[in-house]
């Protein structure tokens, strides 16, 4: 074991077997079963806030979650020789999600519901929400907008245009149209309501809900016939409308599947009947769909990069969106017929 770890690791009351590097991290056997110890780049005062609610959920009955183990000396972090940051946290024996299996994605849908059952109504001071609480929705997709004017702006004023920006401007009406249609959505009274819903009851958000944060864990069974899961990964967590943790992992999903409506429909079903959702947030869920987010977000990369460099592969990515956009839009009309 490398001496930088095994001096971390004596600060803590346990006896470890083994370690291995892992996706930055170092998975450890030790006789309380895995943990995973990390270096911690947030504030430190947000594991305060992250121990909270891993308990709060531990004692309504959501068991598998990544919680830190304190030091001897009862700290949540330990600092190494170079004055680092270190977290030690609880740690499960599985697999990741496969996002093209139907089964997998199902199981993941339904464990997001149950976890967003666990986080309603967490007890948390006035303080320590507003500290956590994100830039509203309405605000970052304006943000987005402006954003996709400038980009056009840039483009029109190239002399020499590639094809990446010929192809932008081509569709730019198309998919801006939908994001002005987006954001105007996000005035109405059901959304400004659902989120001063989420604001009073302290409904919490994973933050980065998606399949490397979900464990599918070996040799236990679930509920039913689905497998033993267990939620990681919770340093973006924060007070929001939960909807957006299925937001994003319905969208991850969908552009993974070239956007199937019977799998994109199911996944919004099986979150459905876990956890009903109001009209309200299927409304709201249809709005962030229709939002163009791989446009904005090609668009970005391009923007923000050596364009010499980035263009070819970002090309690629444009034509790909673009090619599936008919898809795309059949999914959101079979969504605003069925849901809303």
């Amino acid at each position: 074991m490398d001496e930088k770890i095994r001096e971390i690791l004596d600060k803590y009351d346990l006896s470890t077997a083994s370690v291995c590097r892992g996706r930055g991290a170092y998975i450890c056997t030790t006789d309380r079963g895995l943990c995973i110890l990390r270096e911690y780049f947030p504030d430190p005062d947000r594991l305060v806030f992250e121990s909270l609610v891993k308990y709060t959920i531990r004692d309504r009955g959501y068991m598998n979650v990544d919680q830190i183990i304190v030091s001897r000396e009862g700290a949540l972090f330990t600092k190494n020789r170079y004055d680092k940051n270190f977290v030690l946290r609880e740690w499960f024996d599985g697999r990741e999600c496969d996002m093209r299996s139907p089964s997998d994605l199902t199981a993941l849908t339904v464990n997001l519901a149950r976890l967003h059952r666990a986080m309603s109504k967490v007890p948390l001071s006035p303080e320590m929400a507003q500290k956590y609480t994100h830039t509203d929705t309405r605000t970052v997709l304006e943000k987005h907008c402006r954003e996709m004017r400038s980009i056009r702006n840039y483009m029109k004023n190239c002399r020499r245009k590639k094809e990446f920006e010929n192809l932008y401007l081509e569709y730019y009406d198309l998919f801006s149209g939908q994001a002005q249609a987006a954001v105007q959505a996000l005035d109405a009274k059901d959304y400004q309501d659902l989120a001063e819903r989420a604001r009073q009851e302290h409904t919490l958000c994973h933050g980065d809900y998606n399949h490397h944060n979900v464990i599918l864990m070996r040799g236990r069974g679930g509920e039913g016939s689905l497998p033993a899961m267990a939620t990681v990964n919770f340093d973006r967590m924060h007070p929001d409308i939960q909807i957006n943790d299925l937001y994003l992992f319905l969208r991850k999903a969908m552009e993974k599947n070239s956007w199937d409506v019977n799998l994109g429909m199911s996944i919004v079903q099986a979150y459905d009947r876990e956890r009903p959702m109001s009209r309200e947030e299927k409304k709201y869920l249809y709005i962030l769909m229709l939002f163009p987010e791989k446009f904005w977000k090609i668009a970005n990369h391009y923007y923000n990069t050596r364009k010499s460099w980035a263009c070819a592969r970002n090309l690629e990515k444009l034509e790909a969106f673009i090619h599936i956009r008919a898809l795309r839009e059949r999914f959101l009309e079979c969504f605003r017929k069925k849901m809303i």
